[in-house]
């Protein structure tokens, strides 16, 4: 199975050329899907129905995490774009810092539902009746409207 791998906090010049020797040992407990699925299952529980999980990177950092990333994906418009991530320590499968990384989706994924259109007309309140009603016109069409008269002449 192919995995991007990201090398987390190498210095790297500006320009020129760079040699780069990594050499990382650990041991993979969780796999990646296992990592995405725990993600996602904690993303529903925890932040919205509305946000899921995507297929990790593995970021060879002090611990090993895979870093999985979280879209907002809302009905009317589908998926609308990454919110955040979520790192899941290789070893233990512990996420990383689930506070931090759960008020960065929520602040990016309000960010982002700001800037969408409105889909719904505002509805007259009525306390006596909370009923659902129909969002769309109501097209009454008369006969007349339907089969107009022919105007030919023969």
């Amino acid at each position: 199975m192919a995995v991007p791998v990201l090398l987390d906090a190498y210095a790297l010049p500006t320009k020129g050329p760079v040699k780069l020797n990594v050499t990382s040992s650990f041991t993979i407990n969780v796999s990646a899907a296992e990592a995405q699925h725990q993600v996602h299952k904690w993303l529903i529980d925890e932040v919205s129905c509305n946000i899921g999980a995507d297929s990790p990177t593995l970021i060879l950092s002090e611990p090993p995490m895979w870093r999985v990333p979280a879209y907002l994906s809302l009905p009317p418009y589908g998926r609308l774009g990454q919110v955040g991530v979520v790192d899941v320590d290789v070893e233990s499968g512990k996420l990383n810092n689930p506070a931090d990384s759960l008020k960065a989706i929520e602040e990016a994924a309000q960010k982002i539902s700001q800037r969408l259109p409105l889909m719904l007309p505002p509805q007259p309140s009525s306390e006596a009746s909370h009923t659902a009603t129909s969002m769309a016109q109501l097209l009454r069409l008369s006969e007349a409207d339907l089969y107009p008269p022919d105007n030919t002449s023969d």
